[in-house]
């Protein structure tokens, strides 16, 4: 997987140059002119003369200055700040270049960038939690599978045999459990402590026509969104600020692999 991404040098939020403007700036120091550099970059001169005035407003000092005496008798030059620009880009450039490889040479980003460009297309489901294997314990045709999340709460699912074998899961192998906000629970931490569970305070509450939506920010980081009767949060008194536990049953979590 190749990466790509566009750099640009900016100066009090406003854009100073980016890499056709540093272009337009070399070809202007090789002919000494700014209409001969707009020609042989397929622009037109009030375009390169534009770019060139908003460079220069954006510098806060000129980067290009007429120069007497040159070709033709007279002509365009770079002062000293228009050619520092030009080597310091290109070479931020280089840097930003080396960046971009090294990063899409990892593996692991190109599972999670292929991995959340098909959820994006093929799952409806928000909640989507990235963790990796702890533990796989048989239970008959079936398999138990502790996982442990990136902020440290740990989770159980139950998915057949076959299932852990197509995915590859064996211990220390990261994965992604997919929950639908109707499969989760919630219930004040002092309700009833689970053993399998996640922790996090209530952050926000959505209601309409006596259903409800939580969004929870789990304990380690991530966030949670879990469904329920308007007459729980009343009968509970469910406010945002909250501690609460979700609850969610084993065999309600999809789980794929990275």
């Amino acid at each position: 997987m190749k990466l790509e991404g566009r750099f640009w040098i900016t100066r009090n939020g406003r854009n100073l140059a980016g890499q056709g403007r540093i272009e337009l700036l070399a070809r202007i120091a090789d002919s000494g002119s700014i209409s001969q550099a707009a020609k042989t970059m397929g622009m037109s001169y009030k375009a390169a003369w534009d770019a060139v005035d908003a460079m220069n407003n954006a510098a806060g000092e000129p980067l290009v200055e007429r120069a007497v005496g040159g070709r033709g008798g007279g002509g365009t030059r770079l002062t000293s700040a228009g050619q520092e620009l030009i080597q310091s880009f290109r070479r931020y450039w280089a840097e930003h270049q080396r960046f971009l490889d090294r990063l899409g040479a990892t593996p692991q980003l190109a599972g999670l960038l292929q991995l959340t460009e098909r959820l994006s297309l093929h799952s409806s489901a928000r909640n989507q939690l990235i963790g990796r294997v702890l533990a796989i314990h048989p239970r008959g045709l079936n398999d138990l599978v502790v996982f442990e999340l990136d902020g440290g709460q740990v989770l159980q699912a139950i998915i057949t045999r076959s299932s852990t074998q197509r995915l590859g899961l064996r211990m220390g192998v990261e994965l992604c459990a997919l929950i639908k906000a109707s499969w989760v629970h919630l219930a004040p931490v002092e309700e009833n402590p689970a053993e399998s569970r996640l922790l996090g305070r209530l952050s926000e509450l959505r209601c309409f026509e006596g259903y409800c939506e939580a969004l929870v920010e789990l304990s380690g980081g991530g966030q949670l969104v879990c469904g329920l009767p308007e007459v729980q949060v009343v009968s509970q008194r469910l406010e945002s600020g909250q501690s609460v536990q979700l609850l969610v049953d084993a065999e309600q979590i999809i789980l794929c692999t990275l």
